[in-house]
């Protein structure tokens, strides 16, 4: 174990302790550290590069949060278990079917196992052990917080055609080449997971009290999914923002102004500079929609190979090579099957979509249960929770948000479009 590892330890040790009378701050502080640093990067924080400890920095808040409160808060802690059963049942299933494949066949998946499975799912158990009213506000604000920051640093990087940081390190990605790349995603790892979290956060702008933050916020997202160039993300953002446009609160002459200042500022967009990309890429999609459809057949035509257990985690990537695919399987369900089995695989995010469909609808702050349904199905067009990356912590913080906002008070619950009271009590006792 390197000294930087313990240095980070410690570090992350001390984070929890001082925010230990209010473990989302820790949960908050652990999304952002995901946002800030790309996976391809982590070793930076670390000073671990590969192994079974070279863990995102983030993945050790975390861990080490949730050491410290099943030490002092084995009670509170245990609320969430017995109150989601279904779903504990399934994160186990999947993490010991997947460490011991992983382990048994040398796939080297681990750490993969810890960034996307333990890490994230920790954080959904902090989050419904110890959240209130306010805590769920708190994320609200650092999810549109942390999306706006990683907005802002796309279209800048779009602006000067680099990364600005962390660019040595991403020469290690095989996709990336810093003289001809032009999808452009902050350090959030690839442009696909930037539109995923962009599109999963702009729900959360129906519940803002402001309409020109809202509206601000909004334009910034749209500036920064069009420079991502997604075109799956493009095509939905449009459907989000008139879901938003649609649920929030307002008067008819503002709602219209709202549609005639969207479509005026659509309209300049697309003829410009920003728009060239995805433009090029509706026009030219460069082989993916083949690739993807050459993916799912493989699958189709081999699944009686991982019906009951997989190969390990990160095993799809060599299969897919072997099976002579120019991509990865580009379906985290579908690799996740192939690495895990597809019993485990189908458990573990069937739990995630049981829990969206209990609690999705009325869950508060107003947008969570429709960002979580957006984060959830949007890490299956792409290799998502398959490889490093923010997306299972971010879906799962939503989830938790989506299962916390159910059991929040309907009394105390803000009233759409306007300022939300504060509460502080945990909010543990929603059942899947």
């Amino acid at each position: 174990m390197s000294f930087q590892l313990i240095a980070w330890i410690m570090l992350c040790s001390g984070l929890v302790v001082v925010t230990r009378n209010r473990p989302v701050l820790t949960v908050s502080a652990a999304l952002a550290v995901w946002f800030l640093v790309p996976a391809y990067a982590a070793q930076r924080v670390t000073g671990v590069d590969g192994g079974v400890l070279g863990l995102h920095p983030a993945t050790w808040i975390l861990l080490v949060a949730l050491g410290v409160h099943l030490l002092v808060s084995p009670r509170q802690m245990s609320s969430p278990v017995a109150a989601h059963p279904y779903v504990v049942l399934a994160v186990v299933l999947l993490v010991a079917v997947g460490a011991a494949t992983s382990v048994l066949t040398g796939s080297g998946g681990l750490a993969l196992l810890a960034d996307q499975v333990v890490g994230p799912v920790g954080a959904f158990w902090l989050v419904l052990a110890f959240a209130g009213h306010r805590d769920l506000l708190l994320l609200r604000g650092a999810v549109l917080g942390l999306v706006a920051l990683q907005c802002l640093l796309a279209l800048a990087q779009w602006r000067l055609g680099s990364l600005i940081f962390f660019t040595a390190d991403a020469q290690v990605l095989y996709w990336f080449d810093p003289l001809t790349f032009t999808r452009w995603m902050g350090t959030t790892d690839s442009p696909l997971v930037m539109s995923l979290a962009i599109c999963a956060a702009t729900p959360l702008l129906a519940g803002l009290q402001r309409h020109s933050i809202r509206f601000a916020l909004m334009g910034l997202f749209l500036g920064g999914c069009l420079v991502a160039q997604s075109r799956t993300g493009a095509a939905l953002m449009v459907l989000l923002v008139l879901w938003v446009l649609l649920r929030t609160q307002m008067s008819v002459v503002l709602r219209l102004g709202y549609v005639m200042l969207m479509a005026l500022a659509g309209g300049v967009v697309v003829r410009s500079a920003l728009a060239s990309g995805i433009n090029d890429r509706v026009s030219d999609d460069s082989g993916s929609a083949q690739a993807r459809g050459q993916a799912i057949e493989f699958f189709v035509s081999h699944w009686s190979n991982y019906a009951a257990v997989g190969h390990g985690l990160t095993s799809s990537y060599d299969i897919a090579t072997l099976a002579g695919l120019i991509t990865s399987l580009e379906s985290s369900y579908l690799m996740y099957a192939v690495d895990c089995g597809i019993v485990a695989a189908t458990l573990y995010f069937g739990a995630q979509g049981a829990l969206i469909l209990r609690h999705g609808v009325g869950a508060r702050p107003l947008g969570v249960g429709l960002a979580a349904l957006v984060a959830c199905t949007l890490q299956h067009t792409f290799s998502g929770v398959a490889t490093a990356n923010l997306v299972g912590t971010l879906t799962w913080v939503l989830l938790a948000m989506t299962v916390a906002g159910r059991a929040v008070d309907p009394d105390v619950a803000e009233p759409v479009g306007t300022a939300e009271p504060a509460e502080t009590a945990p909010v543990t006792a929603a059942r899947s």
